[in-house]
């Protein structure tokens, strides 16, 4: 169950797991808070969150149906609470703000933080008011 991060790079899918576990839980947990708190986290780490999931995604592809299946149901918890406090992001605002060019994109790239810093920074960085 390992994924290759980059050309030297690689980790096993429960540990990107929990990452996006992680990722998902501290934004949330941001979304009350002031963009000046010196804790918050801003687009960027959404931005890591979601190249988090990809990697997931990623690694669910070379599982066999059983423990993909196994797998799914897992990171199904943790995409409904991403989802919790997300909405659509219909000018893709997300996606400009992140610097990499790329295919189609995943539905977690079409999705920002209802409120919070993060929302207030991907507006920001976006240029879309």
């Amino acid at each position: 169950m390992t994924v290759h991060l980059s050309g030297q790079r690689s980790t096993t899918l429960p540990h990107l797991l929990a990452s996006w576990k992680t990722h998902v839980e501290k934004l949330e947990a941001d979304l009350s808070l002031p963009s000046s708190d010196r804790s918050v986290w801003g687009a960027h780490d959404l931005i890591a969150a979601l190249v988090l999931r990809d990697f997931i995604q990623d690694g669910m592809g070379a599982l066999d149906v059983a423990l993909r299946s196994r797998f799914e149901s897992l990171i199904s918890e943790i995409d409904n609470r991403f989802i919790s406090f997300t909405e659509p992001d219909d000018q893709l605002r997300v996606e400009k703000v992140d610097a990499r060019s790329g295919s189609e994109r995943e539905w977690w790239w079409k999705r920002i933080p209802v409120t919070g810093p993060a929302r207030e920074e991907v507006i920001l960085y976006s240029g879309l008011y």
